[in-house]
């Protein structure tokens, strides 16, 4: 069994949890605010998916990578970033993780992410509004309020590497 570990805010983390969890067989995924440290124990492999907000890696996931590291390197675990500004996924996790935490996850990936354009804030909203002159990433489906730059070959890459690991243990 396997455990996709995530946070999310509007959904877009929880989205990716899942479509992982069609590529790798037997998952389950589990919100972090929900941990079942029991079951996390039976894991074969730990998958943490953590949304980038402001800029940052989510507190409580940083916070659970930083505290549960005996659990986590015994579980072979991998780590999957979402955000809007996927290219620069790798300065987020170096800002929020020192070399001795980096250096024992097995995979790391930035898929990309999703903003849902009526649930964000009004500061999420003026914040956006700054990004979208910043970045052509960023691009709104006609007609449609999402926001959206999933990267399906980086989650089809990400799984592969995540099977070809658990083949291993």
């Amino acid at each position: 069994m396997n455990v996709i570990v995530y946070k999310t805010k509007h959904g877009a983390t929880r989205k990716i949890a899942k479509v992982l969890s069609q590529y790798l067989s037997d998952c389950i995924l589990m919100n972090i605010n929900d941990i079942d440290y029991p079951t996390l124990q039976r894991a074969q492999m730990i998958i943490v998916g953590t949304p980038v907000y402001y800029g940052k890696l989510d507190e409580d996931i940083v916070h659970f990578i930083n505290n549960h590291q005996e659990l986590l390197i015994s579980k072979h675990y991998c780590l999957y970033v979402t955000g809007i500004l996927q290219s620069e996924f790798m300065t987020f996790v170096t800002q929020a993780f020192s070399f001795d935490i980096l250096k024992d996850i097995q995979v790391i990936a930035g898929v990309g992410g999703a903003l849902y354009y009526p649930d964000l804030s009004i500061t999420e909203k003026m914040i956006l509004q700054v990004m979208n002159k910043r970045t052509p990433a960023i691009q709104r489906e006609k007609d449609k309020d999402i926001f959206q730059n999933f990267n399906d070959e980086e989650i089809k890459i990400f799984a592969q590497k995540i099977q070809r690991i658990l083949q291993t243990v």
